[in-house]
């Protein structure tokens, strides 16, 4: 019988802080998905109408939405998350804003998302209204409800607004930020708006992993290929009869003479 073994193993260790909360997490396939942890107080059913939940899969991410609840931002609050992600490949938050009213905010920078690695390097990606974040009731002419198609946002899931919400088509966005294969310690989310009614809500969040490089397959040393030869490369053919000759050296059979 032919044996034939294949493991995979793909573990995360994350401490995700919500404003700061520790927790831990075995991530699945390439995606380490990161509770939002107990800074996520608002539920998304009392937003959304049957909003995902559990481990939802969006736009082919896995996100941990089992607490059912999102964090919600006012001006100048902040979200932080900690842990150790090697070889990440790239960021997905769902993030929408509310209140995004069109003449205050159009075009307006309203909040960061700052990574952290390993290295000591950082790289902050600046939110801005109608480029990579927007309204999560996209329906109303007074809102800012469209992204840019190359700002790195792209609609993850629709449905309907709950009427005591207003009602209507309401969205959640996947905004990917790319990591660059660094190891991942610190993701923090901030509105940085200071003025005005603009919310921000974070509803998800998970670390793509690049697949792990297989280590190379060492060349296998050639087994040399030998004939019988009378002579073998020597003077006496009576001392070189029936010497092994190896092609691959022609040294074999030095002791012969």
């Amino acid at each position: 019988m032919d044996a034939r073994t294949l493991a995979k193993s793909a573990k995360a260790l994350i401490l995700a802080a919500g404003l700061i909360i520790a927790t831990t997490v075995v991530g699945a396939a390439q995606d380490a998905p990161v509770p939002l942890g107990a800074a996520a107080t608002v539920a998304l059913s009392s937003w959304y109408i049957a909003p995902p939940s559990g481990q939802a899969l969006l736009l082919g991410q896995t996100f941990d939405l089992t607490s059912g609840n999102l964090i919600l931002l006012g001006n100048g609050q902040s979200a932080s998350f900690s842990g150790s992600y090697a070889n990440a490949k790239a960021v997905d938050l769902l993030l929408n804003t509310s209140n995004t009213y069109t003449a205050w905010y159009d075009q307006a920078p309203v909040g960061t998302v700052v990574l952290t690695f390993s290295d000591g390097t950082s790289l902050s990606t600046t939110l801005t209204a109608g480029v990579n974040i927007r309204e999560w009731r996209p329906n109303s002419p007074i809102t800012v409800n469209l992204v840019s198609p190359t700002g790195g946002s792209a609609q993850a899931w629709i449905g309907t607004a709950q009427p005591a919400m207003g009602g209507g088509t309401a969205v959640i966005d996947m905004l990917t930020i790319a990591a660059g294969g660094k190891t991942l310690t610190g993701i923090t989310v901030t509105d940085t708006n200071t003025f005005g009614a603009l919310k921000m809500q974070l509803s998800g969040l998970t670390v793509e992993l690049n697949a792990p490089t297989p280590p190379p397959t060492p060349t296998p040393t050639p087994t040399p290929t030998c004939t019988m030869n009378d002579h073998a490369g020597k003077v006496s053919a009576t001392k070189a009869q029936n010497v092994p000759h190896c092609i691959a050296d022609s040294k074999d059979g030095a002791n012969a003479n």
